[in-house]
């Protein structure tokens, strides 16, 4: 026997733990074409089978150790030997459950001991056949995979090039560059002296893309196509398939110029999808007659994989010019988006500092009705009591002082009231002149020492009077300093000590205002320049106030390109405030004071020595309230003056007409008809003295902008309620003095 023949023995596995079954299996089954292999243990059958094929196996079921069944589970759960069929021999001829396990578990039959020869040999051949098939489909597939190969490797050089093509068309992006090189490589790959190729729109009529490629190589993108090519060309859009021709076609075959140099045709269509979409088409194949089967094929190829590499190149220039729109439609969302995100967040703190500021309005409100309540309470009392006229002396004067005081510090609250408006508003302004900083600082102390006395609180004043000049308003620089000192008495103990002192550092003047009272937590020191923020808030403070002088301070400064600090070591340890003001070099201080302290001088009300000038003087007073009516009018009687009063502007007209006034006091705010409509019909009246007469506004609206208005109405100057009798007739004096009725001339406080 060969050695051929022994390896093409078909393999038979016999596993059995009885030898004398295994040996009469053999005898059965021997025959030349077969080797039958023993195994007395499902173990060892395993074992055979990793390395192994069989074509059956013959498997005992009860067996020691794994069992024919349990050895059966273990082949169908391996990749190798899940199909290898499997043939059960067993002599329990009652067990439907090993049976039904049996071919549960890809047994394909059952043989029941005693065996019978004949029955064993049948079915044992079947699978033997069987595996003889198999091995020679086997052999047949290997014969036809090494006749591929060689195919494969004839055409090897052709393949590479189509390779590269394949490769180049995928990486041009760009429609006609990617054609204009198909058509080159086309040409080259196939061996033809020309190439052209066309790609059409979507209406199959105008051609989009056209590229033509001659025998030197040169490529063109414009032409025409001979009438005889179009005849070609016709039944490849119309078949959908290559079309080869050569000389012994009948297309070829006519007599005709463009036919005399056609020896070879090759066209296909190149399809995107099921839709033509063109075609290319080669002429004249090099050192032959005709193009090849081989030649067709490739040329079906190339017409696939050109118009895939167009359909890509097409999707990546529609993708690239989206992309293009959608990363501008981003960049404008991602833009809107950002913008939205700043108005959101915008938006968020505007509310959180409008929920804020309606929070400290409340709170100021609260605050502002106890303040003015406060003294209205001693007011209301003690005008009870001085009306009962049961108060001796020493009552009566301490009520009218009290009541004095309280009313001061009514107006003081408003005046602050005014100041913050103007500030928001932003039309607080300053007056600027050269200003002695230790004489306001020292106005300052004055106007503070009786409520100092009061404390028993000290005061230590350190100026250089020579080192202390600068450029501002000394009325707002005086308010800046009382707020200061006025802070720091409030704050400080009984007894206590507030320090002044004044140095001169690199053109700048320092003011520091110290005391030792009860200082400033350290959480609220960002805040003490807010307006309406008080440190304690609370219906349990020990100390008044609105929380506005601090935020006046501050704003006052800045007018005067200086600054404010604070510094506080913390509760009861006292606080220390800082102003900062450039100061005048000593030769510009002593050449500006002759000008500049004139015209601040002029602007300051100088009291008259006497009134006089009020003897005898017709006043006609006009306000719609009684009490003020009243009060105008016995300030004006106890200094001689004849006074006729009016509730009403059409009353005072009236009155002029019987009754011929030296001087117009009249209010501006009245019902019906305001002050500035009476000033205006008193100037266009046919008397020559109502027409000169001099007019002073007596207003509650006290602002700089009310002040200008009056004036500019035709009043001579604005005092402003509530007023001080002195103040009220010295304005009425100041006016009837001026020769000519200066409407400069005011005396509203700032």
């Amino acid at each position: 026997m060969t050695n051929i023949e022994i390896e093409n023995r078909i393999n038979i596995l016999m596993v059995d733990d009885s030898a004398t079954n295994l040996l009469a299996l053999e005898s059965v089954l021997r025959a030349p074409d077969r080797n039958l292999i023993r195994a007395s243990s499902g173990e060892e059958a395993l074992r055979y089978l990793l390395d192994n094929e069989v074509a059956v196996v013959l498997l005992d079921v009860y067996m020691p150790g794994i069992d024919g069944l349990q050895t059966a589970e273990l082949i169908r759960g391996r990749e190798k030997s899940r199909d290898i069929p499997i043939i059960f021999l067993t002599a329990n001829t009652t067990g439907q459950n090993h049976l039904s396990r049996g071919y549960s578990l890809g047994a394909v039959d059952y043989i029941v001991k005693p065996i019978d020869p004949a029955i064993l040999r049948s079915k044992v051949a079947v699978f033997v056949e069987l595996s003889k098939k198999t091995r020679e489909v086997r052999r047949q597939a290997q014969l036809l995979e090494e006749k591929n190969r060689e195919l494969e490797n004839a055409n090897l050089e052709r393949l590479r090039k189509l390779i590269d093509l394949g490769h180049e068309m995928a990486a041009e992006h760009d429609p006609p560059q990617l054609l204009r090189r198909f058509c080159e490589s086309a040409r080259r790959l196939i061996d033809a002296e020309e190439s052209t190729i066309a790609i059409f729109d979507r209406d199959a009529h105008s051609p989009r893309h056209f590229f033509r490629t001659n025998s030197a190589g040169q490529t063109v993108s414009s032409g025409e196509v001979p009438a005889i090519i179009q005849q070609a060309l016709r039944r490849v859009s119309t078949e959908l398939r290559p079309v080869r021709l050569d000389e012994s076609d009948e297309l070829l075959l006519v007599e005709s110029s463009e036919a005399d140099n056609l020896h070879s045709f090759l066209g296909a269509a190149i399809v995107c999808g099921s839709i033509p979409r063109g075609w290319f088409y080669l002429l004249n194949k090099k050192d032959a007659n005709e193009f090849t089967e081989a030649d067709e094929r490739l040329a079906q190829n190339l017409a696939a994989q050109v118009a895939i590499a167009y359909e890509n190149a097409t999707l990546y220039a529609e993708a690239q010019t989206h992309a293009t729109e959608l990363s501008m439609e981003i960049a404008v969302r991602k833009q809107a988006e950002e913008e939205r995100s700043r108005l959101l967040g915008r938006e968020q703190a505007a509310r959180a500092e409008a929920e804020a500021a309606n929070r400290n309005k409340d709170e100021f409100l609260a605050t502002l009705s106890h303040e003015l309540r406060t003294p209205l309470t001693a007011i209301l009392g003690w005008g009870h009591l001085l009306r009962s006229n049961k108060l001796n002396e020493n009552e009566v004067g301490q009520a009218i002082d009290t009541i004095e005081r309280n009313a001061k510090s009514q107006s003081q609250l408003i005046d602050d009231l005014l100041d913050v408006s103007r500030i928001i508003t932003g039309k607080l302004q300053i007056d600027r002149a050269v200003v002695d900083l230790a004489n306001v600082i020292e106005a300052a102390h004055d106007a503070m020492r009786p409520a100092a006395a009061a404390k028993e609180i000290r005061f230590e004043l350190s100026i250089e009077p020579a080192k202390s000049a600068v450029v501002g308003d000394q009325n707002r620089l005086q308010q800046v300093f009382w707020n200061l000192f006025s802070n720091a008495v409030k704050f400080s103990p009984r007894g206590g000590e507030v320090r002044v002192a004044a140095s001169v550092e690199n053109g700048t003047v320092r003011v520091s205002v110290a005391d030792d009272g009860i200082g400033i937590n350290e959480e609220f020191l960002p805040f003490i320049f807010d307006r309406f923020r008080q440190a304690d808030g609370s219906t349990t403070r020990e100390h008044g106030g609105l929380g506005l002088g601090l935020a006046i301070v501050r704003h006052l400064m800045d007018l005067h390109q200086g600054s404010v600090e604070v510094h506080s070591e913390g509760k009861n340890r006292g606080s220390t405030f800082t102003i900062s003001l450039p100061v005048i070099p000593a030769e510009v201080s002593a050449q500006g004071t002759t000008a500049e302290a004139v015209l601040l001088q002029k602007t300051e009300m100088q009291p008259f020595g006497s009134v006089e000038v009020l003897q005898g003087l017709r006043v006609l007073v006009v306000d719609d309230e009684p009490d003020a009516r009243d009060l105008l009018s016995t300030i004006l009687k106890r200094y001689g003056s004849d006074v006729r009063c009016s509730e009403s502007a059409a009353e005072a007209i009236e009155a002029f007409a019987d009754w011929e006034p030296d001087i117009l006091v009249s209010d501006i705010g009245m019902p019906n008809e305001d002050g500035y409509s009476l000033i205006k019909k008193v100037r266009q009246l046919d008397s020559s003295r109502a027409q000169k007469i001099p007019a002073v506004a007596l207003t509650a609206y006290a602002t700089d902008e009310d002040r200008i208005r009056a004036l500019d109405a035709g009043f001579q100057t604005h005092v402003a309620k509530p007023i001080e009798p002195e103040i009220f007739v010295t304005s009425i004096a100041s006016v009837l003095k001026s020769p000519t009725g200066d409407p400069n001339n005011s005396s509203s406080p700032e």
